[in-house]
């Protein structure tokens, strides 16, 4: 009887690999791909050709991306770069080979916060795919909507729009104006234009989205969820209350049925009904919303995690603007506390949790306690510099305590105001 090795080749394993990566059986697909690799190198040995240099590049990607899944970046960015030295060498410095290399590293310095070495290996991707004898008109916009995505999560919308409407305009020239890859590109042009304030040109991308999703997936998908959230946050921004409202109920039942009612995509939704509810000064409905919220939360991540902060934020304000102060100030001081503990004492966050608490004693007329706050805030935020937007909230609510505090001095001075 043949053995398990013989009769198993590298082939064998890379498809067991990837059909236990689809059912997220990741130990076993991180076995079966380190099993594939060594007998790609083995076959290699043997033929001494150098003949299966791109399934071991092959390989190795699959292998990176199971890593990337599970957050494993450090292990990702190595195989990435093995897979990159393999295909340079192979197929040359300019090969599409290794222009998709490119693209998983920048993603993994992402990922990383390695910020400064994210845009450099997005160019030089997007410049092998473009000056190509024979370009590769999809990883163009694959390339240019990575670049475009990184532009915008920092804040560069004016960088970013020109390469999503770029990468827009190849789809739908390559694939067709319904296909299913064009309504992310879609919702990301959209949620620039949001982000920017040009609410109009937003709205009928996200409307071209939505109908995309639900021909493709059915109206009931969780990516129609998706945008659906997005679409409701637009009118919330609008300040059309109702609609907002009734789209997020419809995208918080697809996920609840979809997804499951502990799902994180669920709890987004719960959150943003629980903000509506708040901006509309309904207490009552988005307290229950932000307990339900705490608890997913803190199951989900564990009691210390920025998730629980943002929600007991969020909570001890709704309290606070129902003038329940002794409510509010627990949760605001917890949160402090998840704050230092995850980002450090010289982080902007911890200045803005400083100010919810500062500003809190200020409402009682506690300007002692509320003096101190801003002061230890403001001390810790030196290294931010004035003109970090929490830096400046903080220093403009102090200048208005120190003059309330000025003009109530001035009054206790005046004659008269002495009881004694």
């Amino acid at each position: 009887m043949e053995s398990t090795k013989e009769t198993l080749d590298w082939d064998s394993y890379l498809k067991a690999a990837t059909k236990a990566f689809e059912l997220s059986q990741y130990s076993d697909a991180e076995k079966l791909y380190q099993k594939a690799l060594c007998e790609a190198e083995s076959v290699g040995k043997e033929r001494g050709d150098g003949s299966t240099a791109a399934v071991k590049a092959g390989i190795l990607i699959s292998l990176g991306d199971l890593y990337w899944t599970q957050g494993w970046y450090v292990e990702a960015d190595q195989v990435y770069r093995t897979a990159l030295a393999i295909r340079e060498k192979s197929q040359g410095e300019e090969s599409l080979g290794a222009a998709e290399c490119l693209n998983k590293i920048a993603m993994v310095y992402r990922a990383q916060g390695r910020f400064a070495e994210v845009e450099p290996y997005f160019r030089r991707a997007l410049a092998i795919y473009e000056n190509h004898t024979e370009p590769d008109q999809l990883g163009i916009a694959s390339t240019l909507e990575g670049l475009a995505d990184f532009y915008k999560a920092h804040g560069k919308y004016a960088q970013a729009e020109p390469l999503f409407q770029k990468a827009l305009t190849i789809r739908e020239s390559t694939l067709g104006l319904e296909h299913p890859s064009i309504g992310p590109n879609l919702t990301n042009l959209a949620l620039v234009y949001h982000a920017s304030g040009k609410y109009d040109n937003a709205e009928p991308l996200y409307e071209r989205a939505l109908k995309i999703a639900e021909d493709n997936w059915g109206a009931d998908h969780p990516s129609v969820a998706t945008v659906l959230n997005y679409q409701a946050e637009l009118y919330r921004m609008k300040s059309k209350f109702e609609e907002a409202e009734r789209i997020h109920w419809r995208a918080l039942k697809i996920r609840q049925n979809a997804l499951g009612v502990e799902h994180p995509s669920t709890a987004q939704s719960l959150s943003n009904l629980a903000l509506l509810f708040h901006l509309q000064c309904k207490y009552h409905q988005a307290e229950p919303l932000y307990k339900t919220l705490l608890e997913i939360r803190t199951k989900d991540w564990g009691p210390n995690h920025m998730h629980v902060a943002e929600i007991l934020n969020s909570l001890a304000e709704v309290y606070q603007d129902q003038g329940n102060c002794a409510e509010a100030e627990p949760l605001y001081w917890r949160a402090l506390t998840i704050t230092q503990e995850n980002l450090g004492q010289e982080h902007p966050g911890v200045a803005k949790a400083l100010r919810n608490l500062a500003e809190l004693y200020e409402e009682q007329a506690n300007f002692s306690e509320a003096d101190r706050l801003y002061k230890w805030g403001l001390g810790m935020s030196e290294s931010l510099g004035s003109e970090h937007p929490d830096v400046a909230a903080l220093m403009s609510r102090y200048a208005a305590l120190q003059k309330k505090m000025q003009d109530t001095e001035e009054d206790d001075d005046e004659p008269g105001s002495w009881t004694g």
